[in-house]
């Protein structure tokens, strides 16, 4: 009998130590819940109810008159009239810059190129300002084709000419 009392004490003073564990426990979670700051959450957002800002009409009564200072350039712009097309041609070995005017459909002969612009474009009143101009360039002598398409301003190094001596670039249509 003694021997029974021992162990029922054992496993009572066991059960007693788990109680106090868990009561220490509880207490250090209500310490830190009632410390803790509470997080507010945001209401969701419906982005079907949400009007977009950049659907805007915009209405245009007299649109000469908004820009006179562009006048000239937009009547060439829309119809693709211009009959001067003006490139700068750089000499990388002398790093002289020459500014030539080109009439259109009219081969021109610059030391050992031929140039022969085929049509310029400038771009319309309400769009990103662009000037580009179709070209063709031959070797004089060996009337291999250097270079044949599009020279854009604002993009010269996609529409690069690959020569050795000279770089050219679009100016101007006019």
């Amino acid at each position: 009998m003694i021997a029974q009392r021992k162990e029922t004490m054992i496993i009572s003073n066991g059960h007693h130590k788990n109680l106090n564990n868990l009561v220490f426990i509880f207490i250090i979670i209500l310490i830190f819940s009632s410390n803790a700051e509470e997080v507010e959450i945001a209401p969701l957002i419906n982005l079907d109810e949400i009007e977009p800002s950049y659907d805007e009409e915009i209405i245009i009564i007299d649109d000469e008159n908004l820009f006179p200072e562009n006048k000239e350039k937009d009547s060439d712009s829309n119809d693709d009239n211009a009959k001067i097309a003006e490139i700068s041609i750089l000499n990388k070995i002398t790093a002289n810059v020459d500014r030539i005017k080109l009439p259109l459909k009219e081969n021109y002969l610059y030391k050992e190129l031929v140039i022969y612009p085929i049509g310029c474009h400038l771009s319309g009143p309400y769009e990103k300002s662009e000037v580009g101009i179709y070209l063709n360039i031959n070797h004089k002598d060996s009337k291999e084709k250097i270079f044949n398409g599009w020279m854009l301003k604002s993009l010269p190094s996609i529409s690069s000419m690959e020569h050795p001596i000279y770089d050219i670039w679009v100016e101007d249509c006019i």
